[in-house]
């Protein structure tokens, strides 16, 4: 098991290292996903590439601040599931020896729909959860219903966009695989909040805001393109020639 997460991570360094130059192009969208959030009206916070809402605010929105809000959120969201898919494509071009420029033509839109209804399917789901279990049982039942909607979501974009499947099967495919190889998501995880809180403390020592756009920066250009790689080169590891 060690020696299969020390070569995903090194491999997958070794593929983000040699298209980096591509992979920074279409990493680029992600930097205006994650400028968005500060511009709408209600307290907004980015993790891990998503938006969240904070509940407590709702009472306080205003019509148009609800609408603007829903444009932002919608775009956001796409830009960060079309930065996932031009990644997600790279990696596919490689291993099925295609051209990149008629694959991303021929598929992305396909492919960014899909899962931009996925991930929207589920933050509403996340949202009604934070409305049902507000208060004292939040801290005690939510942690489980992320966890369980993240078994769900994980490879669910690489099962897209690699094996062309559609919504339901691509997460039954996310949710069988994580049972099986719960190290993949249990490392991944850990990984990438030992990264954001490192960069978050680097850059801490530096005058705000000016850090807290190099930290967005950082992520939308560098974390949050290597974590998808590694999160489908994991995936890829149920095709043995894919090794």
């Amino acid at each position: 098991m060690t020696n299969d997460l020390s070569r995903l991570f090194s491999y997958s360094m070794e593929f983000y290292l040699s298209r980096m130059q591509l992979i920074l192009v279409f990493s680029i969208p992600a930097i205006v996903a994650f400028l968005i959030p500060i511009f709408v009206p209600a307290p907004t916070f980015v993790s891990l590439g998503g938006e969240f809402l904070r509940t407590g605010s709702i009472p306080d929105l205003s019509l148009s601040d609800i609408l603007l809000t829903g444009a932002g959120y919608v775009l956001s969201m796409f830009l960060i599931v079309e930065t996932i898919v031009n990644i997600n494509l790279i990696i596919k071009s490689k291993r099925t020896m295609t051209e990149m420029s008629k694959e991303v033509i021929a598929a992305i839109g396909k492919y960014s729909s899909k899962i931009f209804v996925l991930c929207t399917i589920a933050l509403l789901v996340i949202f009604i959860f934070q409305i049902v279990t507000y208060g004292f049982l939040k801290s005690l039942i939510f942690p489980f219903i992320l966890l369980f909607i993240s078994v769900f979501l994980f490879f669910a974009p690489a099962a897209i966009v690699i094996d062309g499947y559609d919504l339901q099967t691509a997460a039954i495919r996310s949710a069988r695989m994580c049972l099986a190889r719960p190290e993949f998501f249990l490392s991944w995880a850990v990984a990438n909040l030992i990264c954001l809180s490192f960069f978050w403390i680097f850059f801490g020592f530096l005058q705000p805001p000016f850090s807290n756009y190099l930290l967005l920066i950082t992520n939308a250009l560098f974390i949050l393109p290597f974590f998808v790689v590694l999160q489908t080169q994991m995936y890829m590891e149920k095709y043995p020639l894919a090794r």
